[in-house]
């Protein structure tokens, strides 16, 4: 039978996929690094696990014996990714993770020939914004016969996970990019765009910044110009000392700060067409995304090398998603 493994399982979006799988009744096992916060949630869920550092190949290796699919769900992902993608190119193990971060998509794209050797698929963000915008961008061209260019812009609300505030003060950058005739160049962070997202407030400005989505909306579009933006509300971004954050919102808290997303397509002659995607908040989405991912390859639905959600469940992935709903403006 082929079997998940959740690494990264005791943290805090990881514990939300575990649970989630339970509920599904997937035939999985747990992971991490640290045995005790492993085993005491692997026993609570009454699911076997594993203990392993990425730090050691051959202890990866060993691990990933039985395996079929990971999910990967450790951040910082500059970490992890690259030692497990590695790892499951070499064992016949699918790889699929929630990263949030520009490298592990650049990693993906520059394994994809070595992934299609061994069979084995890479989706780097099965949940989170790439789900989302992946699957506006992809619906919204849909109608669209030739399309020039897509911006697209998150918004995202409510407060970060203590692993997200640690990931994106390890991974910092100003760099901001855009795609522009199929290659990745500089973006002025000043050049703001006005997005409406349809959620009662009207158009609001979105800054420009670098998400992965400049290459997995690529990716599965073939549209060469591309900007992504970002509006956000609520206390997103932590002020207080990481290491006094709780390890994320709580459930109250998540379910009142859904997001949105919203989407200007340009055809070459000019015409404009909007759509706006209304969801539940991204921890929560991204716990139930992942693993919606995860069973469908489990069941045989991927494609071997670097791949996206979009690319390979459809544009409709998004709203097989609870609370999940795409609108054509």
């Amino acid at each position: 039978m082929s079997t998940l493994m959740i690494y990264g399982a005791a943290g805090y979006t990881g514990r939300m996929a575990s649970l989630h799988a339970k509920s599904l009744g997937l035939d999985f096992l747990l992971a991490g690094r640290t045995e005790a916060k492993v085993k005491d949630f692997a026993s609570s869920l009454n699911v076997p696990y594993r203990v392993f550092d990425v730090n050691n190949a051959q202890l990866i290796d060993s691990a990933l014996g039985g395996i079929s699919v990971i999910l990967n769900c450790a951040g910082p992902f500059m970490r992890t990714a690259e030692p497990l993608m590695m790892a499951c190119i070499r064992n016949g193990v699918h790889y699929l993770d929630i990263a949030a971060e520009l490298d592990s998509y650049r990693l993906a794209d520059q394994s994809d020939e070595e992934a299609k050797g061994a069979n084995v698929m890479l989706m780097p963000g099965c949940g989170g914004s790439v789900a989302m915008l992946g699957c506006l961008a992809g619906h919204t061209i849909g109608y669209v016969k030739n399309p020039a260019s897509i911006d697209i812009a998150l918004h995202v609300a409510g407060s970060m996970s203590r692993g997200s505030a640690a990931s994106a003060a390890e991974n910092l950058t100003t760099e901001r990019l855009q795609r522009v005739n199929g290659i990745l160049v500089p973006d002025d962070v000043g050049d703001t765009r006005q997005f409406d997202f349809n959620n009662g407030k009207g158009p609001v400005f979105a800054f420009p910044v670098t998400l992965p989505d400049l290459t997995t909306i690529w990716r599965s579009t073939n549209v060469a110009n591309i900007r992504t933006f970002v509006h956000v509300s609520g206390d997103t971004f932590p002020t207080e000392d990481i290491a006094e954050m709780p390890d994320g919102p709580t459930a109250e808290q998540r379910e009142a700060s859904p997001y949105h997303a919203a989407v200007i397509v340009t055809e070459s002659n000019g015409t404009v067409r909007r759509a706006v995607l209304h969801t539940v908040n991204g921890y929560t989405f991204t716990g139930l995304a992942s693993v919606e991912a995860a069973k469908r390859v489990l069941g045989g639905h991927f494609r071997a090398g670097f791949q996206t959600p979009a690319g390979i469940f459809g544009n409709d992935f998004v709203q097989t998603i609870a609370n999940s709903i795409i609108k054509d403006l």
